[in-house]
């Protein structure tokens, strides 16, 4: 089976576009599902010039974003004001151990970190999901690409770590190669920790014209325009979302005995806009900036739902490379 006609649509940048209210409340959900079959993992493997297969290829990214003072609301009573920094990494190796296979195995770290004004605020101090990615991508069609990844791991505040606070997620995706500009995607995202344990979304990735491209890779779904080889500009949504497991006490130091060990639904919507800059064929650095209008903490199976909706300001920075 012959790679290069997904290599040369996969070698573009990743994509995927939600369409209306609807589908992006389901693509936060889904995000990394429909990401999976979306990456660029056969345009830096796969079969070399020579007509052998490539043993390996590294994938790293990396990046920080700050936002800043909001509110968190419990229905319409505020419980705090918070200002918030995340971080996340990841690195992933990829060997094509087949014509149609590629065996993805990795490790990724994400953290959510909440510097509250009060401290009996119901806000963790920090979250953390530090996870192994075991997966593959599977070409089915000269067309069809599949990848399947599960991410084994702990994802809770880290104040003390139990067997409770480990979880294996799964995301499915799949990428139908219509042609080199016009690419169908559908994803599916299983966490039986969350409060919506499965669910699917849809997508489409559109090269209007030689500089213009519909481009919504979630978790970053965007509008781009391409200024030159070495810079791109962009307009988008960054969709945030993951489950943790909050520690033993985190409810009983707050008044709210009900919160200890519960299972806590994060989302967050930004919206903003920067740039991507090919610092060389294989890295890319990208600045964005702009505002932060929806936060959900969903405790849900405790009933206890906060929100912020303050359209915070924020800015973020992100590094990846590809080898």
């Amino acid at each position: 089976m012959n790679f290069q006609p997904l290599r040369r649509a996969l070698a573009r940048p990743r994509l995927l576009i939600f369409a209306g209210l609807t589908a992006v409340s389901v693509g936060v959900y889904t995000a990394d599902a429909q990401n999976l079959a979306t990456a660029p993992t056969l345009s830096t493997g796969g079969v070399s010039e020579s007509g052998t297969l490539s043993p390996f290829s590294y994938q790293f990214s990396a990046d920080g974003a700050f936002i800043g003072r909001g509110s968190v609301d419990l229905g319409s009573k505020t419980v705090g004001i918070f200002k918030e920094v995340t971080s996340s990494a990841t690195f992933v190796l990829s060997d094509q151990i087949s014509n149609p296979f590629i065996l993805r195995l990795g490790v990724d770290w994400d953290r959510f970190a909440f510097n509250t004004s009060n401290r009996l605020t119901p806000l963790p101090a920090s979250l953390d999901a530090i996870d192994a990615v075991i997966g593959g991508d599977i070409q089915l069609t000269s067309a069809l690409l599949v990848r399947i990844e599960a991410h084994p791991g702990i994802y809770g505040s880290f104040n003390e770590v139990t067997g409770r606070d480990f979880n294996v997620p799964i995301r499915i995706g799949a990428s139908y190669f219509k042609s080199d500009n016009l690419i169908y995607i559908a994803g599916l995202s299983i966490d039986v920790d969350s409060n919506w344990p499965v669910i699917p979304a849809v997508g489409i990735y559109w090269k209007v014209s030689d500089n213009w491209v519909i481009n919504g890779v979630a978790p970053r779904p965007q509008l781009q325009y391409i200024l030159s080889d070495k810079l791109t500009l962009f307009v988008g949504a960054d969709l945030q979302t993951e489950t943790f497991r909050v520690d033993s006490e985190f409810g009983t130091s707050r008044g709210i005995p009900k919160l200890n060990h519960a299972i806590l639904d994060f989302w967050e919507i930004r919206g903003g806009a920067g740039f991507t800059w090919a610092i060389t064929g294989k890295i890319k650095l990208e600045l964005e900036g702009g505002a932060v209008p929806y936060r959900q903490f969903d405790f849900n199976r405790a009933d206890f739902n906060m929100s912020s909706s303050s359209w915070s300001p924020y800015i973020r920075l992100g590094l990846s490379a590809s080898f």
